[in-house]
């Protein structure tokens, strides 16, 4: 435990109490987000990644924290410890973020990393302190231009003014399915309900050559999760009483994300994806959240993502760029050698063939 003059302690969150807490900040908090949450990272048990989060009390109140997930680097007996979309606090005081990074090098030592990465950091203060300490102290980190997701600001407007902002074809293909009398959005709950739209998912990823669709069995704890504990919604669109498209949407923080979404194999003349992000970005407005976050702009790194980025563009979403990474590499020779290798075409192929196999293990929703 390690206690400083403002009275912040920082510890492991390991007891019921702390989990029950974590989760009320990472997942009911108006700064949380899915990759904080321990329920949406522990799933992935299960595919060799280790999580742990850092909470941060403040005379007995937790106020903040971040979480780690770690996955092991074949051949090497280290791991790479990053954090997602965090740390995350209610509140922040400069004054803090020395006894952060010390906690942070203490997980990292315990765990072996050769590097930590610190992905999406919420807060600019945060971000800029932590990488002051860093510095001052001569750990060897560096800084890599975050990624830019496609966001669709709903705060301060009215439905009929973000329907204004679509384009000309969104808003043909939305009215078409509208006037379609046998289509229509329903709400899903059941696994049996979920599992086809995981499969709606899948048909879309194989098409377009996506991996980072979660296997099954990793995924529909969390999508249980979620519609139980109103943490998101899943929608499927229905054709003469078929499924044929689905979405998954997470209601975490100020920003409703879209997760996951697709339509099956030869359903393409419905436009059955418009109709659910049309209905999703309603929802999102009704419940009072800021912005709808369609994911990240991927055309510039994936050509076969363009598609994609167009269909986002047509809801009116626009780039923001996230933070800069901030990677501490613990073992730098190590950690250069191994991301060069991945950067090599064979190592993109590997890294292809991998995913392909974990999604393998868990592509068949039973």
């Amino acid at each position: 435990m390690i206690a400083v003059a403002s009275a912040l302690k920082i510890r492991p969150v390991t007891t019921a109490a702390e989990r029950a807490e974590w989760d009320a900040l990472a997942a009911a908090s108006r700064v949380g987000h899915r990759h904080q949450c321990l329920w949406w990272m522990e799933p992935l048990a299960q595919y060799g990644f280790e999580t742990q989060a850092l909470g941060c009390w403040r005379d007995n109140q937790l106020i903040g924290g971040a979480l780690f997930r770690s996955y092991r680097v074949p051949y090497t007996g280290m791991v790479v410890s990053e954090c997602l979309d965090g740390p995350i606090f209610l509140t922040w005081e400069t004054s803090w973020a020395g006894e952060l990074v010390n906690a942070m090098e203490d997980l990292a030592q315990k765990a072996n990393s050769m590097a930590l990465v610190i992905r999406d950091c919420p807060d600019p203060a945060l971000h800029r302190d932590i990488l002051e300490i860093m510095r001052r102290r001569g750990l060897p980190v560096v800084q890599t231009p975050g990624p830019v997701d496609a966001v669709l600001q709903l705060e301060g407007r009215t439905p009929d003014d973000i329907r204004a902002g679509f384009n000309r074809g969104t808003r043909a293909r939305i009215r078409k399915s509208k006037q379609n009398g046998e289509f229509e959005v329903r709400r899903l709950s059941t696994s049996k309900d979920l599992a086809e739209a995981y499969g709606a998912w899948m048909a879309s990823a194989k098409r377009k050559g996506f991996t980072d669709v979660r296997p099954w069995a990793g995924l529909e704890p969390v999508l249980l999760h979620c519609v139980n504990n109103g943490y998101g919604t899943v929608l499927g669109s229905y054709a003469e009483n078929r499924l044929i498209g689905a979405a998954f949407v997470v209601h975490i923080g100020s920003s409703a994300a879209y997760v996951y979404g697709g339509y099956v194999d030869g359903t393409e003349k419905f436009s059955p994806t418009h109709l659910l992000q049309h209905e999703a970005i309603r929802e999102a407005q009704e419940k009072g959240f800021a912005s709808y976050n369609f994911g990240n702009f991927l055309g510039h790194q994936q050509p076969r993502a363009q598609g994609v980025d167009e269909f986002k563009r047509g809801f009116g979403a626009v780039p923001m760029r996230h933070l800069d990474t901030i990677i501490w590499k613990r073992k730098a020779m190590l950690y250069d050698a191994v991301e060069r290798i991945r950067q090599a075409r064979i190592g993109r192929t590997l890294e292809v063939i991998l995913r392909n196999r974990l999604i393998r293990r868990g592509d068949t929703a039973v």
